[in-house]
C-alpha cells in the first residue's frame, strides 16, 4: 500500500513536470518576458534586457512587451549595443509604438549630438557607405623613399601629423617608424606632369586605403613633388597638402563643400603660407573617432555612437554620397575618382548599369595603373551582380595583372562558385586560406566546397586543424554546421 502511494506521488510529479514542459514550450516568449519583468523590478536591467531579448527571439510581437523592452533600453546606460538594438527596432518590419518610441528617441539623440558638434562635415566621411578609421593608438606612419626628397619636405609632412595630433587634443596619437608596413605609408613621386588641357585639374596627392575584406591594413599617401609647371613644391605647400591627405589617411574619405575647410576638394594649397585647421575640421575629426567603425584594424578604442546616429540610415548615407560625387565631377570632370565614387553609390542602390557607365568613363580618364586597377575591380563587382560572370572574371584578371590582392582572389572564388566550377573555386579558397589561416570565412567556404565535392577527409582535416588552433571557435555556428566532420 505504501509502495502504491509513492508511485502515485511520482506519477503526479511526472505529470506536473510534463505539464510545465508543455506550457513552457507553448509559452516560451511569455515565460522569458516574466523573467525580464522580475529582474527589472529588482533593479537588474541588464538581466532584464537579456530575458526580453530571449523573448523576442521567440517571435514575441506583443505591443506592450516590445514597448517595455524599448523603454528599458532607453532608460538605462546607453551602450553601443543598446544603440544597435534601438536602431533594429526603429528600422524593423514591425512599425508599432515601440518602433516609434525608438525612432523618436534616436531622433532626439541625433539632435543632441548635432548641438554638441555644431560645426562638422562628418556626412562626407564614409568610404563605400561605411565608417572607416584606425582602432588603436598610436597610429604608425613611415616614409617609403624619404631619401629621394629634401629633409624640409619630409619635415613638412611630419609637421602635418603633429598638427592633427594637437587638433585632436592628443586623442589621436602618431608614431613615426622606419618599417615599410606601418599603418600609414608615405610615398614621394618625382614624375613630371604631361602638358595639361585647358582648365584641367591635377591631383597633387592622393590617399588609397588597403583593405582585406572589412579589415583596414594600410593607408598609402602618394605626393607629387613637382607642380604642373615642373617646379618642386615648397615645404609650406607640401605641409598644406599633407594636412588634407593625413585626414584622408585617418579615415575621412570624402570632401567638404565649404572652401574654408581643409577637406574642401579644390582648396588652394599652393600658397606659401601654412593653412590652419578650423573648428569644423577639429570637430569632424573628434566626431569621426567617436563613431564605432564598420572597417578598422583593431577593437581597442571605446566608442560613443553607432554610425546611424551620425549619418542616418543607408538611404541618407547614399544620398550624401551621390551629392558628393556630383560635386566632385562638377569641379573636376576630367578626374576619374568622381566617377568611381558615383559608381560606388549607384551600386549601393543596385543601379548596376548606371554604375558600369560611370566606371567606363573613369577608365577612359584613368592616368595610372593604380586607378585602373580600382576601376577594373569595381567593374568586376558590378558585372558580378548582374551575372555577367565571364566579363567579371576578365576584369578581375586585368586588375590582377596590375596588382594582386586578397579581395581579387575572393571575388574570383565567388565567380567560379556561381559558375559551379568547384575545382577552380576551391583553388582560390585554398590560396586565401593558406595566406590567412585564421580567417573563418575562408575556412568555411573551402570546407563547404570539399564537402560538396565528396572530399570529406580534406574538409575534416582543415576543420580539425582550425579548431586545434582556435578552440574557442568550436561552438561557432559556422563550424557546427559541419556536424560529424568536426568530431
Amino acid at each position: 500500500m505504501r509502495y502504491s502511494k509513492v508511485r502515485i506521488v511520482l506519477y503526479t510529479l511526472l505529470i506536473f513536470v510534463l505539464i510545465l514542459a508543455i506550457y513552457f514550450h507553448n509559452n516560451t516568449a511569455e515565460v522569458f518576458s516574466h523573467f525580464g519583468d522580475y529582474y527589472l523590478k529588482h533593479n537588474q536591467p541588464q538581466k532584464a534586457i537579456n530575458y526580453y531579448e530571449r523573448a523576442l527571439s521567440q517571435k514575441n510581437y506583443d505591443r506592450k512587451f516590445r514597448e517595455k523592452y524599448v523603454n528599458t533600453l532607453i532608460n538605462h546606460p546607453l551602450t553601443i549595443e543598446s544603440q544597435k538594438k534601438l536602431v533594429e527596432i526603429a528600422d524593423g518590419e514591425i512599425q508599432d509604438t515601440a518602433a516609434y518610441n525608438a525612432e523618436y528617441f534616436l531622433y532626439n539623440l541625433k539632435r543632441e549630438i548635432h548641438n554638441k558638434y555644431p560645426l562638422n562635415y562628418i556626412k562626407q566621411a564614409p568610404f563605400n557607405q561605411k565608417i572607416m578609421h584606425w582602432g588603436e593608438m598610436p597610429i604608425t606612419y613611415s616614409f617609403k623613399n624619404a631619401s629621394a626628397v629634401s629633409k624640409e619636405l619630409v619635415n613638412a609632412v611630419n609637421d602635418a601629423f603633429d598638427e592633427w595630433e594637437r587638433a585632436s587634443s592628443c586623442r589621436i596619437k602618431f608614431k613615426r617608424e622606419s618599417m615599410s608596413n606601418s599603418n600609414i605609408i608615405i610615398v614621394f613621386m618625382s614624375d613630371k606632369y604631361e602638358k595639361l588641357k585647358e582648365d584641367e585639374k591635377t591631383v597633387i596627392a592622393y590617399t588609397t586605403p588597403i583593405l582585406t575584406q572589412n579589415k583596414l591594413k594600410n593607408m598609402v599617401i602618394k605626393f607629387n613633388i613637382y607642380n604642373p609647371e615642373g617646379k618642386m613644391y615648397s615645404p609650406d605647400q607640401m605641409y598644406n597638402t599633407a594636412l588634407h591627405e593625413v585626414f584622408h589617411s585617418l579615415g575621412f574619405m570624402g570632401h567638404s563643400y565649404d572652401k574654408n575647410n581643409i577637406m574642401y576638394m579644390a582648396k588652394e594649397r599652393e600658397t606659401n603660407e601654412r593653412i590652419k585647421l578650423n573648428d569644423a575640421d577639429k570637430m569632424t575629426l573628434e566626431l569621426l573617432y567617436k563613431i564605432q567603425p564598420d572597417i578598422t584594424n583593431a577593437g581597442e578604442l571605446n566608442y560613443e555612437y553607432v554610425p546611424y546616429l551620425i549619418l542616418g540610415d543607408s538611404e541618407e548615407v547614399n544620398y550624401s554620397k551621390i551629392n558628393e560625387a556630383k560635386n566632385y565631377i562638377r569641379k573636376a570632370p576630367r578626374l576619374a575618382m568622381g566617377y568611381i565614387d558615383m559608381a560606388d553609390a549607384l551600386v549601393a542602390q543596385k543601379r548596376y548599369s548606371a554604375a558600369i557607365g560611370n566606371l567606363e568613363k573613369a577608365l577612359r580618364l584613368a592616368k595610372n595603373d593604380e586607378i585602373r586597377s580600382i576601376v577594373y575591380y569595381n567593374l568586376a563587382v558590378s558585372h558580378f551582380y548582374i551575372t555577367n560572370y565571364e566579363l567579371a572574371l576578365d576584369y578581375v584578371n586585368r586588375a590582377q595583372e596590375i596588382k594582386d590582392s586578397e579581395d581579387l582572389h575572393l571575388l574570383k572564388a565567388e565567380i567560379y562558385s556561381k559558375q559551379k566550377n568547384n575545382k577552380l573555386s576551391a583553388a582560390e579558397y585554398e590560396y586565401l586560406y593558406k595566406n590567412s589561416p585564421n580567417n573563418i570565412d575562408y575556412l568555411v567556404n573551402l570546407a563547404a566546397i570539399y564537402k560538396k565535392s565528396n572530399k570529406y577527409m580534406q574538409a575534416r582535416k582543415i576543420l580539425k586543424d582550425y579548431i586545434k588552433r582556435n578552440p574557442v571557435q568550436k561552438n561557432n555556428p559556422k563550424i557546427q554546421q559541419f556536424g560529424f566532420l568536426i568530431f
